[in-house]
């Protein structure tokens, strides 16, 4: 991998800091332990007046090495070693940050080294196995716009983790047993008796909405039922089957219109049958884990972190619960040798997780290998005003309905434009506009754009061409924005937020499209012009924020478009 600017002036901060601060120990000829470079950063600042990188090293290090926070970054300076001459200025900020600018030659020189694209990508995984679980909804019903937040969200955490090493394996967890499913049954069963005329009323917390009624017509056929309905509580387990086997098949196919494959689906249906579960119990109730109260086994560990966590193993009916499926589900994919183990699940799970992790400790797992991407509530609104709930759901907005109004690509990139902690707002309306107020158009449109001007340019630009040409502001500001493309896979990646990729890409088309427009008044620039060798340079520098946008847009699962059309200027 070629490293990318950043870590250039990294290792430039690095032999600066240990210089510092190990040279009065070097003066007495002891040794002292060398710093831990990991304890500062060095970061691209959010202002440009801030220079292009920034380190906070010097207010770090201070306190442990007795020295002022500026006095110890003017060391600092005077100690940097800079061979290729890249650095242009250094001065300190503030309470004693460093501030770097790099030299735009530096700068115009790293343009030829950012292709191909793959030699630049970070190799975090060196193979090791990744098993991310996305979606998992419970098969009672249509899949709503919660759960499919963590559709596109997981694959892209899993798309990045395959871009960067790692060998990755999704799976869909079906919870196709248990209280909810019965409840299903039992649902169907009412909605079989209203259909035939029958008298009957809807269970408790029972299902309503146009689907579970079209649910129980289908079963009607399908089954064969007859006037005389037979054994009702039989009749109920076979309409759970029936509805459980329909809806999974749904889900299937919203996944597959999301763009989401999977390689794996696991049934809880089938961890039941494996009987993993019983000698997971007598590993817990060796250890003392457990305690038994009201006829049910209880996971009851004793130490303070996991105190007013128990949370029940067996029912006193005998039924295993959700989380004890879901502690044997775990046991076996940690034997299967995953290094990491992601689930991306709803916020509801938040109590989930660490009973999860003290199961897992229990067993003699290392629980930090399991982690939780718990992601917020969405909210769909059309402009100003917030959609009503799916007659067909009855109680929830449907993804489907939603994505096939808006399209794949809009569906994913809105679900991906927040932090999975965040709330988010799904505008319907903007996600619908072909203008360049829609962001994924807006990103979408930058790639188009320079497709075209590839295509109209006469010839293609030498693999070298003479890059100290690109000496336009915006130019240098470009480069500088692909530079950070490395960076940010790295970050996205290990923070698992796709968001972040999004951000990155806004950023990119809003300084290309900047560039672009301005060539309508100023000649500068223009990408193809008279000067052969200016053009082939910025031909160079398009191709790459080309590449760059159709890579990143990929990632997140999102086309880029060849051709696009503005209905607010009719403009190609």
């Amino acid at each position: 991998m070629k490293l990318p600017m950043i870590e250039n002036i990294k290792d430039l901060v690095s032999q600066a800091v240990m210089y510092v601060c190990t040279r009065p120990f070097r003066e007495m000829r002891v040794t002292q332990k060398p710093v831990d470079s990991q304890l500062w950063t060095v970061e691209r600042p959010q202002k440009s007046e801030h220079g292009d990188f920034s380190t906070n090293a010097a207010m770090v290090l201070a306190k442990t090495l007795k020295r002022k926070p500026r006095e110890l970054a003017s060391q600092i300076i005077k100690a940097v070693h800079d061979p290729d001459s890249i650095i242009d200025k250094m001065d300190i900020a503030g309470p004693g940050f460093i501030n770097f600018k790099i030299k735009n030659e530096a700068w115009q020189k790293t343009l030829t080294l950012l292709m191909p694209l793959e030699d630049i990508i970070p190799n975090i995984g060196q193979g090791r196995k990744v098993l991310v679980e996305l979606v998992s909804a419970n098969p009672t019903g249509p899949l709503h716009i919660g759960n499919a937040r963590g559709g596109p969200l997981g694959d892209a955490i899993a798309a990045l983790l395959q871009k960067t090493g790692h060998k990755v394996v999704k799976t869909f967890y079906s919870n196709d047993i248990g209280g909810q499913v019965d409840r299903l049954g039992t649902s169907l069963l009412h909605w079989v008796k209203t259909i035939k005329k029958m008298e009957t009323q809807l269970p408790h917390e029972g299902y309503f909405g146009e689907y579970v009624q079209e649910l129980a017509c289908e079963a009607i056929r399908d089954l064969k039922i007859s006037a005389t309905l037979g054994d009702e509580t039989l009749l109920a387990q076979k309409l759970s089957h029936y509805g459980v086997k329909k809806l999974n098949e749904e889900i299937r196919s919203d996944c597959e219109a999301m763009g989401i494959s999977f390689d794996e689906w696991v049934y809880e249906s089938d961890i039941r049958k494996n009987k993993g579960l019983e000698n997971i119990i007598d590993c817990l109730r060796k250890n003392h884990v457990t305690r038994e109260a009201e006829g049910a086994l209880w996971f009851a560990p004793q130490d303070d972190f996991m105190q007013d966590r128990e949370s029940v193993l067996i029912r006193s009916s005998g039924e295993p619960t959700y989380f004890a499926d879901d502690i044997v589900c775990h046991d076996d994919r940690y034997k299967s040798g995953y290094e990491t183990i992601i689930d991306v699940w709803g916020s509801n799970h938040h109590g989930h997780v660490p009973k999860i992790k003290a199961a897992l400790k229990v067993l003699g797992h290392n629980p930090d290998k399991l982690e939780a991407i718990l992601y917020q509530y969405v909210r769909v609104v059309r402009g100003q005003e917030i959609v009503k709930m799916s007659k067909r759901a009855g109680n929830f907005v449907i993804a489907r309905e939603v994505l096939d109004e808006v399209g794949r690509d809009a569906f994913r990139f809105f679900l991906l434009m927040r932090a999975a902690s965040a709330h988010l707002d799904f505008d319907i309306a903007l996600a619908r506009q072909q203008s360049q107020e829609n962001p994924v158009y807006y990103v979408q449109y930058a790639h188009a754009r320079i497709c075209s001007i590839l295509s109209k340019a006469p010839h293609q630009p030498p693999c070298a061409p003479d890059c100290s040409l690109l000496d336009l502001e915006e130019e240098i500001n470009l480069i500088k924005i692909l530079n950070d493309y490395p960076t940010t896979l790295y970050e996205a990646t290990l923070q698992r937020e796709p968001h972040r990729l999004v951000f990155y890409l806004l950023d990119l088309a809003r300084h290309f499209q900047s560039y672009y427009s301005r060539a309508k008044k100023d000649g500068r620039f223009k990408v193809l012009s008279e000067d052969v060798d200016r053009t082939h340079a910025k031909l160079y520098l398009v191709k790459i924020i080309k590449e760059v946008l159709s890579d990143a847009l990929n990632l997140l699962g999102v086309s880029a478009p060849h051709e696009m059309r503005l209905d607010d200027k009719g403009e190609d």
